[in-house]
């Protein structure tokens, strides 16, 4: 049996959780509390020694980077194919993949936090002293707020994302073509995110956000979808 070990209001959460139920993959949850410092248990930590979120048990096998798991579900399990229907789709599904991991999640983090800073619990944040001390030197950097030349390069950057996601979409049903994809899996959660953020992204993308809100398996997900004020920057990477 599967075991996800994930949070709501993580976008690399509710990606796994989509591609679970568009391949109607029979699994078991167990829901972290981020706010409440539970990926920074002792249990937790024997499952993911990073205490980030999401984590997939699949019989003896831990896996931990949340595109990874994209890719292992969709390959290990039948059904729909998510990857893409050809190698071009397939290229752009993990072009988009690895740009979510390395350019959008980590300006959102940023974007995310600085809005939500304010909303963070007062027990959360006198809970410094129970995390590791490098870990803690993370969250006090963030506790002490990012400047406003940090927040513009950030809010830019996500901008700029917006405006090649549009690039991508354009003629497309979906962002890698034909076929629904882990591209747009990776991605819209994140997205979902921008509006609620004042990230401005073009409108020609509103058309791709319906649709894929519209399926059942993102449909199911929406409460998940919306950010959490939580100790830290990005719930998905610093836990």
């Amino acid at each position: 049996m599967i075991t996800l070990y994930y949070a709501p209001g993580s976008p690399h959460s509710t990606a796994v959780r989509i591609v679970l139920a568009e391949k109607d993959i029979e699994h078991q949850l167990h829901k972290l509390d981020l706010v409440a410092y539970e990926q920074h248990s002792p249990e937790y930590l024997e499952v993911n020694c990073h205490g980030m979120v999401p984590t997939l048990r699949d019989g003896g096998r831990l896996l931990f980077d949340s595109f990874a798991i994209l890719q292992y579900l969709d390959e290990v399990h039948p059904g729909t194919v998510l990857a893409g229907g050809d190698p071009r789709e397939r290229y752009l599904a993990s072009k988009w993949g690895k740009y979510v991991e390395t350019h959008i999640a980590s300006h959102l983090a940023i974007a995310r936090w600085a809005a939500l800073k304010g909303k963070v619990p007062g027990h959360a944040r006198a809970g410094l002293e129970r995390l590791l001390p490098e870990r803690a030197q993370l969250w006090q950097r963030a506790m002490e707020g990012f400047g406003p030349e940090q927040l513009a390069v950030s809010t830019n950057a996500l901008v700029k994302a917006g405006d090649r996601l549009a690039d991508d979409l354009a003629g497309n049903e979906w962002l890698c073509g034909d076929t629904f994809t882990i591209g747009d899996i990776a991605v819209f959660p994140h997205l979902f995110q921008f509006a609620m953020l004042g990230i401005r992204y073009p409108r020609e993308i509103d058309d791709w956000m319906e649709r894929v809100a519209a399926r059942p398996s993102v449909a199911a997900l929406k409460e998940d979808l919306f950010p959490v004020a939580v100790m830290g920057p990005e719930p998905g990477r610093w836990g």
